[in-house]
Order: structure tokens, then C-alpha cells, then sequence
């Protein structure tokens, strides 16, 4: 039984995937010497008041972050792994499909972490009836969407909802997304506003019970 060969990643997937791996351990070092940092001062404070409440402290805490540097390792390998399907998945979008040449319109943002882009093919006989819409970038924060029109050459195995693109731009650089039902977005916006809207009411509520009981 041989193992099938994994296919080298596209030029433009191989930057996104070097800044999300400089990232993740920047932010684990950034981590990783906070906890250090806290640990230290903790035994500065123990040792020198020489208090049995400071050792307490200190030993209680050396007993938490020990949990929480599993858990934050954790969660980091879980990051890089997700983010590397991602990055496998879009791979395998740019060895399957042609590419298809795209007008991208900016049309709106969501919350700045992904923007909202109308689709126009400009390829003869990709023309469709209905306005194709599609949200860039949902997944890779660091990479900035475009702000104003653009064409592009768009990797994707069909123009309908739910399918997964790969937009190269003029400079190589690759924007991931997926396409979506605009009217179907729309109400999911609208819904997690009206959550969030809940939360915030029963938050304020309960604090304001509280306050009234004080």
C-alpha cells in the first residue's frame, strides 16, 4: 500500500500559509513570555515578602498554567492544522477548475474580517442571469480584501452558492472565499445582530436586577 502523493501548494497559497505559520508562532511566543513574565513576578513577590500567602499564590498558579499552556498549544495546532485543509482544499480548487476571468466589486464588509464582493464574469458564456455575490477571505484575517473594482482570474468549480473560490489577482496574490446566496446572507447577518441584540438586553437586564437589589 503506497501512499498517494501530496500536491505542492500554488505560489501565491505557499505566502498565505508562511504568514499564517510566522503568525501562530509569533503569537505563541508572545504567549509563552507573558506566562513567563507572570510566573516571574509572582516568585519575585513570594520570595521577597516571604509570606506563606505569596507562596500559596505562586503555587497555585504555577498549577494553572501549566493547564493553560496544554490548552493554548493545543488550540494552536488545531489552528495550523485547520487553516492547512484550507489551504490543501484551495490548492486542489487551482489544480481542477480553469479559471474563469471575474469583475470583483466591492459591496460591502463584515465586521472586517471578510468583505462582501459582487461577481461579473467577463468570460464569454459564463454570463449568468442572476447577480453572483461571494464573501473574500473569510478565514485569513491578515489578508486585506479589495476596496475597489478589480479583475481577476477566478478558480471555482461552479458559480452557485456554497462552492468554494480561489481569485488570483494581477500580482499573484490569492483571495479565498466562497460563493453566497446574497439574500440568504442577509438573514444570516440579521440574525446574529438579533442574538447579539438578546444577549446584550438580558446582560444589561440582569445587572440592572442586581443593581436595584443592592
Amino acid at each position: 500500500m503506497t501512499d498517494t502523493p501530496s500536491i505542492p501548494l500554488h505560489p501565491s497559497l505557499q505566502r498565505l500559509s508562511a504568514t499564517h505559520r510566522r503568525l501562530l508562532r509569533l503569537f505563541g511566543l508572545l504567549l509563552a513570555m507573558t506566562m513567563a513574565g507572570l510566573l516571574l513576578f509572582l516568585m519575585v513577590t513570594a520570595f521577597s515578602s516571604r509570606d506563606i500567602a505569596s507562596l500559596l499564590l505562586l503555587a497555585f498558579m504555577g498549577l494553572v498554567m501549566l493547564p493553560v499552556m496544554a490548552l493554548s498549544g493545543g488550540l494552536l495546532w488545531y489552528l495550523d492544522r485547520w487553516q492547512e485543509r484550507r489551504l490543501t482544499k484551495a490548492n486542489q480548487v487551482l489544480q481542477d477548475y480553469q479559471p474563469v476571468t471575474v469583475r470583483i466589486a466591492p459591496i460591502g464588509s463584515s465586521g472586517g474580517r471578510a468583505a462582501l464582493v459582487a461577481l461579473h464574469p467577463l468570460t464569454s458564456g459564463q454570463a449568468t442571469l442572476e447577480p453572483l455575490h461571494a464573501l473574500l477571505n473569510p478565514s485569513f484575517r491578515w489578508i486585506r480584501p479589495p476596496r475597489e473594482e478589480i479583475t481577476v482570474e477566478l478558480y471555482c468549480p461552479k458559480l452557485a452558492p456554497g462552492h468554494d473560490l480561489v481569485a488570483l489577482q494581477s500580482d499573484g496574490s490569492a483571495l479565498i472565499g466562497k460563493v453566497v446566496a446574497l439574500a440568504a446572507y442577509d438573514r444570516e447577518q440579521l440574525l446574529i445582530k438579533i442574538v447579539v441584540f438578546v444577549l446584550l438586553a438580558l446582560i444589561a437586564t440582569v445587572l440592572g436586577v442586581q443593581a436595584l437589589n443592592q
